[in-house]
């Protein structure tokens, strides 16, 4: 039985290996993809912004000369209110920072001056964060005042009561987004090609007609599939490792604080999972076309209910029942569990656990599938 399996594990990797366009893809998902999706950030750099001071003091002008760069690039000083609207409309600006009259007035005799924010609500996770920077800079702004206009020294305000908050961020402390980006976009094309890859062997033999020559050979169902599974395992291993010690820890300077074995541990039961869910897919596809297109139908639930896109908090309750079938979810949590947080696999059992479910749960439906289409 082994050397019957060797010789079919042999024939997979050649073909594999022969295929370049499948090869292309499988290098770069472990490689460039990952790598470019470092270079996409959050943050808000010379957002657009106009200025509309009516007051034109003084202290508008102020204030108006603390929204720079980095974070923001005034582009426009608008010198009518209908101008607003268009600016916005075509989008050229993003954010318009409005002085009404009698800013600087109000200011200068103690009392309290009130400016208006307009955002582009069509963009609203740009917008917050331009929020929060506004209010950032506004707030270091009334500091500022604290000391000309009421005369505050070092000393006297160490008797003004305030509060304190001291933030403390765990495991990344200076909240490097590009680590995040690269573990999240390296685990989910690793589902994508794990599916792809079972999916594609399987239907490759159905598309050429040489399954058939396979079920009246003495070959036994499970040794087919597994002859099938494991070079993709495999490559899939294989792939991971160029990922984590070529792309991931030297050139984007992902820490891996836990151990990589581990890691590696569960990447192969992460693959052995979705290599079930891709066993599915080749029952349901004739070819080619229908694998990619069955894959993508597949890999898009698995990804929004994993928690990459929307966190599982934010769902509602029935959709928060269905991010527990999604494999990508617990392998998010192991991934970085593992490299960010150092934790150990014995301390997140459960989420292994689950995963190690599913896998076998996928891998059981696929069979049984394989079985009624094929014999």
């Amino acid at each position: 039985m082994f050397f019957r399996l060797f010789l079919l594990m042999r024939k997979e990797f050649l073909q594999f290996f022969r295929n370049v366009p499948l090869l292309i893809i499988v290098l770069y998902g472990a490689t460039l993809d990952v790598y470019t999706a470092g270079e996409v950030s959050m943050d808000v750099h010379n957002y657009p912004i106009a200025v509309y001071d009516i007051d034109q003091s003084a202290q508008s002008r102020e204030v108006a000369g603390k929204l720079r760069e980095p974070f923001f690039q005034v582009t426009h000083f608008i010198t009518e209110e209908k101008q607003i609207e268009n600016l916005i409309e075509d989008g050229k600006v993003s954010v318009v920072v409005v002085f009404p009259k009698g800013f600087g007035e109000k200011t200068a005799s103690y009392q309290t001056a009130q400016m208006q924010v307009i955002l582009d609500g069509s963009n609203s996770n740009a917008s917050e964060l331009a929020l929060r920077y506004l209010s950032s800079i506004v707030y270091e702004h009334n500091l500022d005042l604290l000391v000309t206009k009421w005369k505050i020294s070092n000393v006297t305000a160490k008797f003004i009561p305030y509060v304190d908050d001291q933030t403390l961020y765990r495991y990344n402390p200076n909240l490097i987004d590009r680590w995040a980006f690269c573990l999240q976009e390296f685990f989910t094309i690793m589902t994508l090609i794990g599916m792809l890859l079972t999916a594609t062997a399987m239907v490759n033999e159905k598309q050429f007609g040489t399954i058939e020559q396979l079920m009246v050979t003495p070959l036994r169902t499970f040794e087919i599939m597994a002859a099938k599974i494991v070079p993709m395992v495999v490559v899939l291993f294989i792939a991971t490792f160029i990922a984590v010690f070529v792309i991931l820890k030297p050139i984007v300077g992902v820490p891996l604080a836990g151990n990589v074995w581990a890691f590696f541990l569960v990447t192969l039961i992460y693959s052995f999972a979705i290599s079930g869910f891709g066993l599915v897919i080749s029952t349901l596809s004739n070819n080619l076309s229908e694998t990619v297109l069955f894959s993508l139908l597949m890999v898009v639930p698995i990804m929004f209910l994993s928690g990459a896109w929307v966190p599982p908090e934010a769902m509602p309750g029935w959709m928060r029942f269905l991010v527990m079938f999604s494999p990508l979810k617990y392998y998010l949590d192991l991934g970085n569990g593992i490299f960010l947080k150092g934790n150990s696999i014995f301390l997140m059992w459960k989420d292994l656990l689950f995963l190690t479910s599913l896998g076998i749960g996928a891998f059981l439906l696929g069979a049984s599938r394989f079985r009624k289409v094929f014999q």
